[in-house]
């Protein structure tokens, strides 16, 4: 059942707000794309151009340009009061559509964009935590010589002291 949608407070403009400091090209840029310009011609239009050729992703590397976009973006989101789930309840309206006219490739775009949503292509991050063992051993693998090194490798001779105390 689709959320019941909340009176709109402020119209919808593609303005930009004016808190984040941007050049007169940057500026150019980032109000061509808010205005609804691909990222080509947007680069086109601030003159963001390598070999006389559009380049977007010159502009859209730079932190200025992302910092303005997403705070405008927040800033339509809000004004138009759209949320996350109600994106997601409209993708998954159309996933019922595709099914009812068994359309399943229509189905899989939908799924796929629910996933994008969800953050389930985001590269999985993996955190290491070095114990206090293992600082000390580290610290003992760095201050051995590449000779001792190797008669460890070799299994001449342990890093750890034995339970006899000798190494």
């Amino acid at each position: 059942m689709p959320r019941p949608k909340i009176p709109k407070e402020k119209p919808i403009t593609a303005e930009r707000p004016q808190s984040i400091v941007l050049t007169e090209r940057q500026g150019v840029f980032v109000d061509a794309v808010l205005k609804g310009n691909d990222r080509y011609e947007a680069a086109k239009t601030a003159g963001y151009l390598v070999d006389g050729r559009p380049s977007p992703s010159v502009a859209e590397k730079q932190k200025n340009i992302q910092r303005a976009l997403a705070e405008a973006r927040d800033e339509l989101s809000s004004a138009a009061q759209i949320s996350r789930a109600d994106v997601i309840d409209g993708i998954m309206e159309g996933i019922n559509m595709a099914r009812l006219a068994a359309d399943p490739a229509t189905m899989i775009r939908g799924w796929t964009e629910v996933g994008k949503i969800l953050g389930h292509y985001a590269p999985e991050v993996k955190k290491i935590e070095v114990t206090d063992n293992q600082k000390r051993l580290q610290s003992k693998f760095t201050a051995m010589s590449d000779e001792d090194l190797l008669r460890v490798i070799e299994g001449e001779c342990e890093v750890l002291p034995s339970e006899g105390g000798q190494q």
